[in-house]
């Protein structure tokens, strides 16, 4: 790092122990990144030894080193041979369930929220939502105190609690009790409306009957709660696996799903009716990935993960593919085939797609698996460029937030990555240093303190 300030810290001191009436001017709070490669996440092409410019957290100015005047008294900081791209925007996690090999709702805590916000930071995921399995009023504390400036992390957005038939909601028992269980028309639009005085970002609705172990959410509950959501300003998700819901979802004016059907491939029919009604996709493919495998995958050992994971999770991690069956791994294998056409199709038609990794479900790892996910993405037939795109400025234009691009106005939440992801989509997990707010994190201590 260099300085074009020539101000030094003791003449600082000396002038504030005095009384001269005309101390030294501050040093500028403007920090200038030059001659890294830029991605700035809107899908133009990278900008060849370009400048961020940054004052107060905020962008002031990016581009071509000609274009770009450098503040006088600004720090410079050399990024020759380095690549910056916005921090990701995750728009489906579940937080605070997770604590080393527990899973349950006690470990719900403030501790443990902000613990896994940290851990979303450290890899690069600058905001994320945690999507409708929030149990009480703590993840809008936590949110206030961020907004505050007093809390750091990876920035919190909340679906609150979701909406499901009573006990059939989230997958997993420890998530179930955070839903709203709804039974009637009348009790679907009264917990809409008591979500809406809450600051949640969206309705979320699970429409599924777990292999037919639950009651599924029907269209005369779901229909009411889309509506009564949009007549109070809320875009609804729905969660969702079979391929006719899918249909009946987007004709009532669903926004917006948390994955990819997952029973059939998506037929040309339904994939432009999500196009015509501009449904957003998380297409959530690393979950449903792994049941592909009977034996652990080489991720489960790459070094990146393991810096923020125990031996002892990353031990039961390996185990949960050893105990798969070769027939399990053989069904799954083609239903995520299924599920790879039908990205590639909504990818071909101009579907709006955008990051949702579900990490924060059991060892779904927070922050690592969101890397892994553009991966598969890029692997089912989308454009690097694209996928870019899903995981900064799409996600931030779905939730309304002033991050996902490099552009004046943005806050400063991106990465500085040692190679650059348009040669290869895994160079995102190539992590220098990561900036929230325009401040670098200090991931070695965080490192050290998991």
């Amino acid at each position: 790092m260099t300085m074009r300030s020539t101000c030094a810290v003791g003449l600082a001191l000396t002038a504030v122990a005095c009384s001269d009436p005309a101390p030294d001017a501050p040093l500028s709070t403007v920090v200038a990144y030059e001659g890294a490669t830029l991605i700035t996440g809107d899908g133009g092409p990278p900008i060849g030894g370009g400048v961020l410019v940054v004052d107060q957290g905020v962008i002031t100015d990016v581009g071509l080193a000609a274009n770009v005047t450098i503040p006088e008294g600004a720090t410079v900081v050399d990024l020759r041979g380095k690549t910056i791209m916005p921090a990701l925007v995750d728009l489906h996690g579940h937080l605070g369930y997770q604590r080393g090999l527990g899973y349950d709702e006690a470990n719900y805590t403030r501790e443990n929220l902000i613990d896994h916000l940290n851990r979303y930071a450290y890899y690069g995921v600058g905001t994320i939502v945690s999507m409708g399995t929030d149990p009480g009023d703590l993840a809008f504390q936590i949110q206030a105190e961020q907004q505050a400036g007093t809390l750091g992390g990876a920035r919190l957005h909340t679906a609150y609690r979701g909406f499901a038939r009573p006990n059939a909601g989230p997958g997993a028992a420890a998530l179930r009790a955070s839903a709203y269980g709804v039974s009637t028309e009348e009790e679907a639009r009264s917990r809409v409306a008591e979500l809406a005085e809450t600051p949640a970002d969206f309705v979320k609705i699970w429409v599924d009957d777990r292999g037919g172990r639950v009651e599924k959410l029907t269209p005369d509950l779901y229909r009411p709660i889309i509506e009564e959501a949009h007549a109070r300003g809320l875009q609804v998700i729905a969660h969702v696996f079979y391929l006719e819901d899918a249909r009946e979802l987007v004709e009532a004016g669903v926004d917006g799903f948390a994955h990819l059907v997952r029973d059939a491939e998506m037929d040309d029919e339904l994939v432009a009716a999500i196009v015509a009604n501009d449904v957003f996709v998380m297409p959530n493919l690393a979950i449903s990935e792994r049941g592909r495998h009977a034996e652990p995958p080489a991720w489960v050992d790459d070094p990146l993960l393991l810096e923020s994971v125990s031996p002892e999770v990353a031990a039961r991690i390996r185990a949960s593919f050893e105990s798969r069956t070769p027939e399990g791994a053989a069904r799954a294998t083609e239903s995520y085939a299924a599920m790879q056409r039908s990205l590639k199709k909504l990818a071909d038609a101009g579907a709006r797609l955008v990051l949702g990794a579900d990490t924060g479900v059991q060892d779904h790892i927070q922050g690592f698996m969101e890397h892994r996910e553009l991966e598969l993405i890029v692997d089912a037939g989308m454009s690097v460029g694209d996928v870019i795109v899903a995981a900064t400025s799409a996600p931030a234009k779905v939730l309304g937030v002033d991050t996902g691009l490099l552009a004046p106005g943005k806050r400063a939440d991106f990465l500085v990555l040692d190679a650059n992801p348009m040669y290869d989509i895994t160079n995102t997990r190539r992590i220098s240093a990561v900036y929230l707010n325009g401040q670098k994190l200090d991931r070695e201590a965080m490192r050290a303190a998991w």
